[in-house]
């Protein structure tokens, strides 16, 4: 999903609100970074054996070039370690909402191409080649519920709680409040007149040397079977590199 930037509904900041008890501070350490090896490498300069994007990082804050001896089981392994923080999040803002029955908007498990369609701003160079991103959404509808403004107040108060920079807006006829977590994840609540509200959980892109060929081996190995609604803390289990591969 692309990172669309959104006006303000009345009376309230459409801009991040930063947490004063936590800096923002990854993206001023990763411009650094960048510029001290870009000056050294003459990737600056389009230096001979220099590739564009290189030294940018990811939602994990790595490079490229950091994951470069990683093997395919190594990297699904580690999307499994991603994708189990993206549930941990989901189950902790549904909680917040209620602890009764949500809806699930299909399976969680298997990653997508993420490149520019990614949440947040892509590293240079992404595409939906070599990055992937997590996501899961879940509805609910609470009774008597008309997409009210108000109904942010509980997500919006969860996110000062977790220090998280926040923003809010009216697209359409729907209320939608989104946060960045500051570690490459954002979560969203939707709000809607027609009663049905979402909470989504979103990664930013992480680098993978073959996204298509990552995607495709946690496809084979997921069974697909999740239910139609569920409460929150249950999660499809991401796959073992060593179960059974089906047949394409």
């Amino acid at each position: 999903m692309t990172d669309v930037r959104v006006a303000a509904v009345g009376g309230t900041s459409g801009g991040l609100r930063a947490h004063p008890s936590r800096p923002r501070l990854r993206g001023a350490i990763v411009t650094v970074l960048a510029a001290t090896v870009l000056a050294t490498t003459g990737c600056a300069s389009g230096g001979a054996g220099c590739v564009p994007g290189q030294d940018a990082r990811d939602a994990a804050g790595t490079t490229q070039a950091q994951g470069a001896d990683r093997s395919l089981q190594d990297e699904f392994e580690l999307a499994g370690e991603r994708y189990e923080h993206g549930q941990a999040l989901l189950a902790a803002a549904q909680r917040r909402i209620s602890d009764g029955t949500w809806y699930w908007n299909g399976g969680d498990v298997r990653p997508l191409p993420a490149g520019d369609d990614a949440f947040g701003t892509a590293p240079e160079g992404a595409t939906r080649e070599n990055s992937y991103a997590f996501r899961a959404v879940r509805i609910i509808e609470p009774e008597g519920a008309t997409g009210a403004v108000q109904d942010l107040e509980p997500m919006q108060r969860y996110f000062d709680e977790e220090g998280w920079r926040w923003s809010s807006a009216k697209v359409g006829t729907d209320h939608e409040v989104r946060a960045d977590t500051g570690d490459g994840w954002w979560v969203t609540w939707n709000v809607r007149p027609n009663g049905q509200y979402s909470l989504g959980v979103y990664s930013e892109a992480f680098w993978a040397h073959d996204a298509p060929g990552l995607i495709e081996a946690i496809a084979l190995r997921d069974p697909a079977d999740f239910p139609d609604a569920s409460e929150p803390g249950v999660s499809e289990p991401f796959p073992n590199w060593s179960d059974p591969v089906r047949q394409r």
